[in-house]
Parts: structure tokens; C-alpha cells; sequence
């Protein structure tokens, strides 16, 4: 990690040094250039000033000998084959050009006069200028000169002008390279034997993290401060793993513990069952049925593995309002009458109000599927008559096992039906008694279903 590093940090420093000399050099070049250009445009204005005071602008032949006199003193200006300064007329036609490679001064004159000379579609805009111009990349300043009503560049070749800065990157890049060089050199052979005792400890410590091996320990190489850290690392871990071990020990007896209370509280909710169906002359394999019945279908309909756990341990609670019915109602063998079925119909509420002020969930759920479990999808069911999906899902569910479990079982007043002739009688409910969904999916895995009934 070390060594990308160190070499970066000299990248950049020789690559910032490189940018800010070649920023410096390129600012003294330009500086020069509008040095020139600067006095270009002086001694023209100077010269024009001249002609003017004697009135002198009119007349042809001085206007040409001005331009001669700024054509010679441009001349002066010029300190390389690679510099040249041009001339522009409002219509882009090159009218002066003096230095670099090219057309002469008499060429370009001869013709413009012919209308044969140099031209571009319109003159350089004034200020800096980089592009190309007659077929050359060149760089330079740009600016206007009303008196002749010319534009004038004075450029440079762009190769000529960055000569300096190229110079300077190459020196930058062998400097850079030696660097480079020398300090892997030495980061290598130096710096390595601290690094390499850091990396295999990095190595221990990734390798416990990402397998929560507490078995693994540090190799202490040298008596430094990495093999005193070394040393302290594997202390720390050795106290960690005698803590772990203590902590899966408290968390097995935790569970244990946890396990053992469901276990107790789902044998409490069995027994609350069974107290009501006692009554009734049920058994307890009713109430487990129709916990399992339940799960199935809750697992069918896709609810959590937490819901289904909770509908399979409090559906057994569906009847525990049963407890407040009357036994000449409970145990009547023949039909009950419409007083009698009011007051039978009642034990919903009775285990709603049983079982609502619990701090248990599953009594809390309990309560609710007491209370909905004799809704009908149509509307039609008791105590609230709701329709739909107003009815919780676990009455929905409570409502068809229980009626199928029921039809399956032998009770004092009847026979048990075939779980096929209870399934029949489910499929006529859809939509009118039971959720057709639920329906549906007890059709499709039917077979599960009649194992239960008949285990």
C-alpha cells in the first residue's frame, strides 16, 4: 500500500511542477508577443498622429508610406525565423505579411492588386489567437488598427512557441523517472521489512473478521512496535475468545430458556382450548388439527413464517368463549332456538372479551380470531356481520379449517363426513361463506389437507 502511494505523491508533484513551469513559460511568451504588439500599434497610431497634424491623411502617397514605415519597423520587431506578423483588410485580404515562411510583401501586393492574394473568410477576431492561419499552427495577438483600418496578428509557430515548455517537460520526466526509480529502491529495500510485518498482521486481522476465527493469532517477528503491537493483538483476541465462549454459553441458555416458555405458553393455550371443547365433549387432537390446518393454509397464502407460527399456536382459542354458554344451550342435542342461538352465537364475543386485555400475542391473536371466525365472506356471518377482506386474515383461515375439521369429526349428535364430502361442501361456500382465495388454495392442495384430518 505504501509503495503506490509514495509513487503517486512524486507523480504529482513532478506532473504540478511540470503544469506550473510550462504556465510560466507560456505567460512570459505571451507577454512578449503583446509586448510587440503593443509597440507595433504605438508607433502606428505615433505615425499616423504625425500625418494627421499636417493634414496630411488624404493624400495617398503618404497613407502608403506610412504603411511602409509600419512594415519596416515591423520587420525590426521580428527576433526568429519562426515569428511573423500579418495584416488583414476589412474584406480578410492579407495585406501585409512580414517574417515566417511564405508569400512576400511583393507578392502579397502584387496580388491584391489582381485580387489573387492571400485571404481568409473574415480577419482573426482581436485578442488571443490560436489556430490555424494559412496553413500553419500558430499562436499570437491579435489586434485592430483603425487609422489603417487593418487587423494585425503578430503570431509565432505554436511548435516554436511551446519549445521552452517542452524542454522543461522533458527534464520534469527523466527527474520524474529517477525519482520514481530510486524511491522503489529504497521503499523496497528499506522501508520493507516494516511494511511486510504490518501486512501479514493486516492479513490476521482481515482473516478473523471475515471468519470470526478467534483461533488465529499474530506472528511476532521483531521486538519493535509492530511486534509489540503483534503481541497486544493477540492478548485482546485471547480475551475475546474466552468472551465468546462465555456469550454462546449464555445465548444456548437463553434459547433453551425462551424455547422452554413457547413450549409452556403454547401447552397453556392448548389447555384454554381444550377447557372450552371439554364442554362440548371435543378432544385436544381437534384443537391441534385445526392449529396445523391452519398453518398450512396461512404458509399457502404466503403470510410470514412469524404469522404462521402465531395462527397455529392461538387458532385452538377460536371456541374458548364457549366457556360462557349455558350447558343446557352448549349440550342440547336437538336444534336451538332463535333465543338459543342468539345466546350460542354470543361466545364469540365472550372470547374476544376473554382474551383482548392480554399482553400475550398469541392471546391478542387469539382474541381477534375468537371474535371473527363465524364471519362470512358475503357479509352474512355474526357478531359484526363484516364482508370481504374486512374479515383479518386469521378469521378468514380459522373460518374454513374449522369447518372442515368439524365435518370430519364424529361428535355426540353426528357422524363424521368423508373429507371428501367436506371438501364438496367448501367448494359450494366460495364467495358466499368462506374467501374464495383461500378456497382455492385448499382445492389446489387438497391432499395435504385430508393427511392432516386423517393422521
Amino acid at each position: 500500500m505504501i509503495i503506490p502511494h509514495v509513487l503517486l505523491v512524486v507523480a504529482l508533484s513532478g506532473a504540478l511542477a511540470f503544469l506550473a513551469s510550462r504556465e510560466a513559460i507560456t505567460r512570459v511568451a505571451t507577454r512578449h508577443l503583446a509586448y510587440k504588439a503593443e509597440q507595433l500599434r504605438d508607433f502606428a497610431h505615433s505615425e499616423w498622429e504625425a500625418i494627421t497634424d499636417l493634414g496630411l491623411e488624404e493624400d495617398p502617397r503618404f497613407r502608403i508610406a506610412a504603411q511602409e514605415s509600419l512594415r519596416s519597423y515591423a520587420a525590426s520587431l521580428l527576433r526568429s525565423p519562426s515569428e511573423a506578423i500579418v495584416a488583414f483588410d476589412t474584406r480578410g485580404d492579407t495585406v501585409m505579411r512580414v517574417g515566417g515562411t511564405g508569400e512576400s510583401d511583393d507578392e502579397l501586393r502584387d496580388g491584391n492588386a489582381t485580387g489573387g492574394g492571400s485571404s481568409l473568410d473574415q480577419p482573426p477576431e482581436s485578442g488571443w489567437f490560436s489556430g490555424d492561419l494559412f496553413g500553419q499552427s500558430r499562436v499570437g495577438v491579435v489586434f485592430d488598427l483603425e487609422s489603417f483600418e487593418w487587423t494585425v496578428a503578430v503570431t509565432e509557430l505554436q511548435e516554436a512557441f511551446f519549445t521552452d515548455a517542452e524542454r522543461i517537460q522533458r527534464t520534469h520526466l527523466g527527474i520524474l523517472l529517477a525519482a520514481i526509480v530510486s524511491v522503489t529502491l529504497f521503499v523496497w529495500f528499506y522501508v520493507g521489512y516494516l511494511i511486510r510485518p504490518i501486512e501479514r498482521l493486516t492479513d490476521t486481522i482481515r482473516h478473523i473478521t471475515t471468519t470470526n476465527d478467534l483461533s488465529r493469532r499474530a506472528t511476532v517477528e521483531f521486538r519493535d512496535e509492530v511486534g509489540v503491537l503483534a503481541n497486544g493483538f493477540n492478548r485482546m483476541i485471547t480475551r475475546l475468545e474466552r468472551k465468546q465462549v462465555r456469550l454462546q454459553e449464555a445465548m444456548e441458555a437463553e434459547k433453551t430458556a425462551r424455547e422452554t416458555a413457547i413450549e409452556r405458553e403454547e401447552e397453556t393455550l392448548l389447555l384454554l382450548g381444550h377447557a372450552a371443547e371439554f364442554r362440548d365433549r371435543e378432544t385436544g387432537e381437534h384443537l391441534k388439527r385445526i392449529g396445523l390446518l391452519a398453518e398450512l393454509l396461512a404458509e399457502l397464502l404466503g403470510v410470514s413464517r412469524e404469522k404462521q407460527e402465531l395462527i397455529r399456536r392461538s387458532s385452538p382459542l377460536h371456541d374458548i368463549g364457549k366457556i360462557g354458554i349455558p350447558d343446557n344451550i352448549l349440550l342440547k342435542q336437538g336444534p336451538l332456538t332463535s333465543t338459543e342461538r342468539e345466546q350460542m352465537e354470543r361466545h364469540t364475543v365472550v372470547g374476544y372479551d376473554l382474551l383482548k386485555d392480554s399482553r400475550s400475542q398469541y392471546l391478542m391473536e387469539g382474541a381477534e380470531i375468537a371474535l371473527t371466525h363465524h364471519e362470512r365472506w358475503d357479509g352474512t356471518g355474526y357478531p359484526s356481520g363484516l364482508k370481504g377482506t374486512d374479515i383479518p386474515v386469521n378469521g378468514r383461515i380459522v373460518a374454513l379449517v374449522d369447518v372442515f375439521d368439524a365435518m370430519t369429526s364424529e361428535r355426540p349428535y353426528k357422524c363424521a363426513s368423508s373429507p371428501e364430502e367436506a371438501h364438496e361442501e367448501i367448494l359450494k361456500g366460495r364467495g358466499k361463506q368462506f374467501d374464495p382465495s383461500l378456497v382455492d388454495l385448499f382445492h389446489e392442495h387438497y391432499p395435504a389437507f385430508r393427511r392432516i384430518v386423517e393422521r
